[in-house]
């Protein structure tokens, strides 16, 4: 066999491992994983840890394929607050896909679930931690809104200093006003003079 004839000869068998070698079976989603909580639950732990606080299967990527997303209370290294997850299908399996950074908030008494809003096409979370930061004298309240489509989180700081002293800072990047009407208006409907103010949170 010529010189010639051998390299052809392996260039073609390198080009067959590469087409085929490296080429995985599609492998849909297990559609039926995402109705089934305690599966949920289990995937979100199996992937993340023992301590997820919340989890929720829904169309947070897209309108058409369904994700699980998990949330963790932090407490640790005097680092205090939460963080969600985002778990895909990738490759034939579950994996984390995204985390958010540790955010203000406790999932302690807090009200936290899937959203939905006309502008936008995939479900969103919604995050709000109520009163479990105010006391009589005044306190907080942390929410937030997370698109895991464009992983982006927004947030609404509700600062209740005294009686008549309440403000309202707002992330600066929340650039749809559907979501700066949700935040102000949800919080005006108990403090209905308070002050608002737009910052980086």
């Amino acid at each position: 066999m010529t010189l010639n004839k051998i390299f052809h000869l392996s260039f073609i068998l390198v080009l067959i491992f590469a087409v085929y070698g490296c080429k995985k079976s599609y492998e849909p989603p297990p559609h039926n994983l995402f109705e089934n909580e305690q599966l949920v639950i289990k995937t979100a732990k199996d992937l993340v840890g023992q301590n997820v606080s919340f989890t929720t299967a829904g169309y947070f990527e897209s309108d058409t394929l369904k994700s699980i997303v998990a949330g963790v209370e932090i407490s640790e290294n005097n680092i205090y607050g939460i963080k969600f997850y985002l778990i895909s299908w990738v490759d034939g399996e579950f994996q984390i896909k995204y985390s958010t950074n540790v955010l203000n908030g406790s999932f302690v008494q807090c009200l936290v679930n899937k959203i939905k809003f006309s502008d936008f096409d995939n479900e969103l979370i919604y995050y709000n931690s109520k009163n479990y930061f105010l006391g009589s004298a005044g306190g907080d309240v942390y929410s937030h809104i997370i698109d895991l489509k464009k992983l982006k989180v927004y947030s609404a700081h509700l600062s209740v200093i005294s009686e008549g002293r309440v403000s309202l800072d707002l992330s600066q990047n929340i650039d749809n006003p559907m979501l700066k009407n949700f935040f102000v208006s949800y919080f005006r409907r108990d403090y209905p003079n308070l002050r608002l103010v737009e910052r980086a949170l």
